[in-house]
């Protein structure tokens, strides 16, 4: 069964249609010699010693084993104070910072110069950003170095503050000693990288906050930045008027420093790169156990083709992928038959493990769910969807990026919560966290008190209290102490849950530990009285539900109205149909250039090697049951 939408058609159903809605440089941190070229040491002289960038090029295995030639070698023992501090820098960012710290002891009772006092600091700021503590890093780096310190030093000056901003959350702040860092780099290869990261940084603001945000007229070089990213966000879809603004910009910024490839990337554009299909097919189970989901996402994806501004007429084709007569296989290709440009679906992972059997697909599908991939999926097949081990994984990175090293989780018993406490646990350790605890709970009880308890070892604490009394026997006063090892909680848990599992841990003596959890926490509509028992929890989500950050289009003050009841319970699918039609026409964008995103209503989206649409999350936490925005989302 087929349903054909089409401007007039869908414009009288629309207000019949069951409105639903539902549901990153930070991306995953990484040991940089896990992954580097191999870059050849520098020959051992005064020069090189006094000047070498391998530290900036974050060389680190490579910087560790030239600094300890040089510390054997004769000709530069009057070097040896400075590449001991070289060395202790280098230290820290191979799992060596006892080693780091032996050295600068060993230095504390030898009086140092100004200069190799400056080298002391960047030793320390090196250490302390190998442990993700971005605020130590700032305090250590408050003031600035002498300027006749040597580039190369003052370069890692910048990139350390860099790296601890963004550690922070405050992207602008970030991509400002990015700026201040190029003016020290003349290696081609790192001033690219330097404003691909600028790029990634800004590109995580919204246009109204890079407007807002812009620190001085042109021609000041981080305001260039802002004003090219924000032309680039706004006429993402428009090369035509992109390539007359980047003409205005260069006029306003002459001088400005953007390497030429990046500019023409911007300004050679093209109409046939938007991809904006005439015929759309929409490939859902309208019928069944999903059907209010596929209704939530195919109501979004309508709502989003009548917000456009353009008069560009499209034909919406339907295809209920559940009708039992026809296999999936059939249904799709009954769309490609019907002349489909673009399809829009599968939704349940069957159907896209049946795709994967194709090397290349007739047309470019863009699949409404995730499956594993080992490796790249046919040509034409793109993935996009809400997936909460996706949500997962990123708590593990954004807790990570927290300066976390050690954690407990706490997960409902089945198949859900065994998926989510897995993808965490997985990402978490391959980035160099520990678990040191798991505890499941029956999600249908009411009281959390005995997990919770096993959790954080209090019934350890009462044991260890009955035996001394048994030992001694006598009573003593007595208060349960939770274990001590714990950094913080990872609570996979939907809003009945969380709203009590909150305060017991509270209870227990454990409210100085943070708790972070997924989109799944939040019901995705403000209810104060009930939520205000979650307050401190922190959380990712997207911005469609989080009303202090949307719409990046306006799209929901427009469509308030017509959303329905079903369509309150359902936001975040509803927002996914809004963005799966609102991208199409990026596609083609994101495949070819990495460092673009797309501000969707579901978060700011951009494309992996595997074409998977990832989702970077809004950071928020509970204050007085509202969600409040975190860092640069605020």
């Amino acid at each position: 069964m087929s349903q054909i939408l089409n401007c007039t058609h869908i414009k009288n159903t629309l207000l019949f249609l069951s409105f639903l809605l539902l549901l990153s440089c930070s991306g995953t941190p990484q040991h940089p010699d896990s992954t580097e070229e191999i870059i050849q040491a520098p020959e051992i002289s005064t020069t090189t010693i006094q000047s070498n960038t391998l530290l900036i090029k974050q060389q680190y295995q490579t910087a560790v084993e030239f600094y300890q030639q040089a510390l054997s070698n004769p000709d530069l023992e009057n070097q040896t104070t400075f590449i001991q501090l070289r060395l202790a820098a280098s230290y820290a960012h191979v799992e060596k910072s006892h080693q780091s710290r032996q050295i600068l002891t060993q230095l504390s009772q030898k009086i140092l110069t100004p200069a190799e006092q400056q080298l002391i600091r960047l030793a320390k700021a090196n250490i302390a950003i190998a442990e993700r503590n971005a605020d130590e890093v700032l305090e250590i780096l408050q003031t600035g170095f002498a300027p006749d310190t040597d580039a190369s030093l003052l370069a890692e000056y910048h990139l350390l503050r860099a790296q601890a901003y963004s550690m922070s959350g405050n992207s602008l702040d970030s991509a400002q000693e990015h700026v201040y860092f190029e003016n020290y780099v003349s290696d081609i290869a790192l001033v690219h990288s330097n404003q691909k990261d600028i790029w990634a940084l800004l590109a995580n603001l919204s246009i109204r906050s890079l407007q807002q945000l812009i620190p001085a007229p042109a021609p000041d070089i981080l305001s260039g930045w802002m004003e090219l990213v924000k032309i680039a966000k706004a006429y993402q879809l428009n090369p035509v008027d992109l390539k007359i603004q980047i003409t205005r910009w260069q006029q306003s910024y002459p001088d400005h420093p953007i390497q030429e490839a990046m500019l023409d990337n911007l300004m050679h554009r093209k109409l046939e790169d938007v991809s904006v299909p005439d015929r759309i097919a929409l490939l859902l189970p309208l019928s069944g156990n999903f059907a209010k989901a596929a209704d939530a996402i195919r109501d979004g994806f309508i709502a989003a083709y009548y917000s456009q501004s353009t008069d560009r007429k499209q034909t919406i084709k339907v295809y209920d992928t559940a009708d039992a007569t026809k296999t999936f296989s059939d249904v799709y290709q009954q769309a490609v038959n019907d002349g489909a440009e673009f399809i829009i679906g599968p939704l349940k992972k069957q159907s896209i493990q049946q795709l994967l059997e194709d090397d290349i697909l007739p047309v470019p599908t863009m699949a409404l769910n995730y499956i594993g991939l080992d490796a790249p999926p046919p040509s034409n097949l793109y993935m996009f969807g809400l997936s909460p081990e996706e949500e997962a994984r990123q708590v593990a990175q954004r807790t990570w990026l927290d300066g976390h090293i050690r954690a407990t989780a706490m997960y409902p018993s089945g198949p859900w919560g065994e998926r989510v406490f897995n993808a965490f646990k997985t990402q978490w350790e391959s980035i160099g966290g520990i678990v040191v605890g798991q505890q499941t709970y029956a999600s249908t009880k009411r009281d959390f008190s005995q997990p919770i308890r096993n959790m954080l070892e209090i019934n350890a604490s009462r044991d260890r209290y009955r035996n001394l009394t048994r030992v001694i026997q006598r009573k003593v006063k007595f208060t349960a102490r939770r274990r001590q090892d714990v950094d913080f909680i990872f609570l996979a848990a939907y809003p009945r849950q969380a709203r009590q599992i909150r305060p017991q841990i509270k209870f227990y003596h454990a409210a100085d530990i943070p708790v972070y959890s997924t989109s799944h926490v939040f019901t995705g509509n403000l209810n104060q009285e009930r939520d205000r028992d979650m307050d401190g929890m922190i959380f990712g989500d997207m911005p469609w539900v989080l009303t202090e950050s949307t719409s990046h289009h306006g799209l929901r003050a427009d469509i308030e109205s017509l959303i329905s009841n079903a369509g309150n319970r359902l936001q975040r699918l509803y927002a996914l149909g809004i963005d799966a039609f609102n991208i199409i026409p990026a596609i083609n964008t994101l495949s070819n250039y990495s460092y673009e995103r797309f501000d969707g209503e579901t978060g700011s989206l951009s494309l992996d090697e595997f074409r998977r649409i990832k989702r970077q999350l809004t950071w928020v936490t509970f204050r007085s049951g509202r969600p409040s925005l975190i860092g640069d989302n605020q």
